[in-house]
């Protein structure tokens, strides 16, 4: 009995989650679409993402604080459905550490930044990093919802669509950055590279081999 009750509040939690998730994406498509837009083309071309940059006013702030929203409530509703947490505990830890991920993720980069004396870059660094992850997160909402609410089990199946959605992304994320960081600002491949390892692929290793273990 105390098990189908957990069940049920787990329910209304992931529900909760998602009505948030819902609620966000009405909010950049009535009142900040354009720049939504931006954003998600600027994932498959650049002078999308440097017109975003050029915008820089409160919309595209906001555009920003939403998506990041987005980022974190999508992810960690994936990494629920992959790591079987049940009490209201571990969700709310769990929620916690993918937030407590990206405020690091930026803390390192800020780093970085004065350790390699390119403090000013810093700033376009975390936006171009980000932006992959934001629109991420936007892109997978449907998927979010069919792996919850979906009226058959098909979870497996999905899992894997999703992975393969990541993989694509996250390749884009590497060309990119690698690209951008080259040829539009000149910086050494060794500090790309090094950035890459420390701050994109390593995490990613160490929270699959997390997931894989359990």
């Amino acid at each position: 009995m105390i098990q189908l009750t957990n069940n049920y509040i787990n329910q209304d939690i992931f529900f909760v989650l998602l009505t948030i998730s819902f609620l966000l994406i009405a909010i950049l498509k009535a009142y900040y679409w354009k720049h939504t837009k931006l954003l998600l083309a600027g994932v498959f071309a650049q002078r999308y993402a440097n017109k975003f940059l050029r915008e820089d006013n409160a919309f595209t702030e906001r555009v920003n604080f939403i998506t990041f929203c987005l980022m974190v409530i999508n992810f960690s509703a994936i990494l629920l459905k992959l790591t079987l947490v049940t009490s209201l505990l571990e969700i709310s830890m769990l929620i916690f550490s993918v937030i407590f991920f990206y405020l690091l993720k930026i803390l390192f980069m800020k780093i970085f930044g004065k350790i390699f004396m390119i403090r000013e870059l810093t700033k376009l660094g975390i936006f171009f990093s980000f932006l992959f992850d934001r629109a991420l997160g936007v892109l997978l909402f449907p998927l979010v919802v069919i792996l919850y609410f979906f009226p058959f089990e098909i979870t497996s199946i999905l899992l894997i669509f999703i992975f393969i959605v990541v993989i694509i992304i996250l390749s884009l994320k590497l060309f990119w950055l690698w690209k951008i960081g080259t040829k539009a600002f000149g910086l050494s491949h060794f500090y790309i590279f090094l950035y890459l390892c420390s701050l994109e692929i390593f995490p990613l290793f160490l929270l699959a081999k997390g997931l894989f273990d359990n």
